[in-house]
């Protein structure tokens, strides 16, 4: 055999498997590509939701958006603000604007966007429901679950104190106790004595305050118990938990929110198996630092694979300034009723702010025009008054 012929039979081997191999491979880089622009798109679309659903200033006081306890900051969250957001531009970046069978079937690979809040996360994922005459299948936002924690004190045998997880109903129980946690140790806490029963925390006292605050935390084990150690012991347990039980909170409403959007798909033809993506402990921890939303895309194909991506947007609690109220008193130098936006202001000092509530507003119009109660001191007996006219300190607030 010649070795021309030769030549032409390995050119015949040889040539059929370099075209598969490079078809193979651009058709490999074009859906890498595929894909940075879908992450693109979906990274862009969570930037954009978490700078839309700031809003510094909350004017309805009707809606909760959740806030920063922290002292003079304050961020207001809309959530639906943040999902409409969300998903229109990804309707715009996937050039489906406007064609609403096509958004409501791309919404199906989009199993749960959280909104992280200060106080709690709103979940929205999809959901069946009746509108006028007609079924509708489309996203949904959940009520916010808050980072919620339950506890009881009990009194053993030896007739110490301790403290149990969850809801006990030993005989030995004494207080039962529910938290709302923060992302800093801002706390709401309710409590329920024996008589009220551990299912009404309804009726239960209800108190806001820092975990480290030692005039208000002996609420934490009882008003009616005298335990320094017990004490010690919960606040130190509670300052521990804190971290675990808002991430446990935010992964259980998307871990739930993911595995049920399966049953919406599969109705919807898609066979792809939803389900909570790979993380880590230490990436949940960084998402719950600050104000924000999370996003879970998946099922959308790329190549010869699947889209199974989170993405993370985080709003960083903002500065806005805090108008305290004062009224004066024989010391202060302006005889009028004021707000300043300085606790340090040496007017504040000396005027009267004895239990003002409302302590603060945001802004200085509803400062000028809102009606403060105030509890002042009159030969000795606290009256509750009512104030209104408050102008601008001028030392702290020319």
């Amino acid at each position: 055999m010649k070795i021309t012929d030769l030549s032409l039979i390995f050119i015949g081997v040889i040539l059929p498997l370099i075209i598969v191999v490079y078809i193979n491979v651009s058709f490999t880089i074009k859906a890498q590509e595929q894909e940075i622009y879908y992450q693109q798109i979906i990274d862009s679309a969570v930037s954009d939701a978490s700078n839309e659903m700031k809003q510094v200033e909350n004017e309805d006081a009707s809606i909760d958006y959740g806030y920063s306890g922290t002292e003079n900051k304050k961020i207001s969250v809309n959530a639906q603000i943040a999902v409409d957001t969300f998903f229109n531009s990804l309707y715009n970046n996937f050039d489906i604007k406007g064609n609403d069978a096509a958004e409501k079937y791309l919404q199906l690979f989009v199993p749960a966007v959280a909104i992280i809040d200060y106080d709690g996360v709103q979940v929205s994922s999809i959901e069946r429901y009746q509108s006028g005459n007609s079924e509708v299948m489309q996203h949904a936002l959940k009520p916010k679950r808050f980072y919620s924690y339950t506890y009881t004190i009990v009194k053993n045998p030896d007739g110490n104190y301790a403290m149990v997880d969850g809801i006990s109903t030993s005989n030995n129980a004494i207080s039962f106790h529910e938290i709302d946690f923060t992302m800093d140790d801002y706390i709401t806490h309710r409590m329920s004595n024996k008589g009220l029963g551990y299912n009404n925390f309804n009726e239960a006292t209800n108190k806001s305050f820092y975990i480290s605050d030692s005039n208000n935390n002996k609420e934490l084990i009882g008003v009616d118990i005298t335990a320094p150690l017990l004490l010690e012991e919960v606040v130190n347990k509670l300052t521990s938990l804190r971290r675990d039980i808002i991430v446990n909170t935010v992964v259980k409403e998307l871990s739930y929110a993911t595995n049920n959007n399966n049953s919406y798909a599969r109705s919807a033809g898609i066979t792809y198996s939803f389900s909570f993506p790979p993380t880590t402990q230490e990436d949940m921890y960084a998402s719950i630092e600050n104000v924000g939303l999370v996003a879970f895309v998946q099922g959308i194909s790329v190549g010869n694979k699947y889209l199974n991506t989170k993405a993370f947007g985080i709003t960083r609690l903002t500065l806005a300034t805090r108008y305290y109220f004062t009224v004066p008193t024989a010391d202060s130098k302006f005889k009028m009723n004021l707000y300043h936006k300085d606790k340090n202001c040496p007017e504040y000092q000396v005027s009267n702010k004895e239990k003002m509530t409302p302590e603060y507003t945001i802004t200085k119009q509803q400062a000028a025009s809102m009606v403060v109660k105030c509890q002042v001191d009159q030969s000795g007996t606290l009256l509750m008054k009512q104030f209104m006219g408050f102008y601008a300190c001028k030392v702290c607030n020319p």
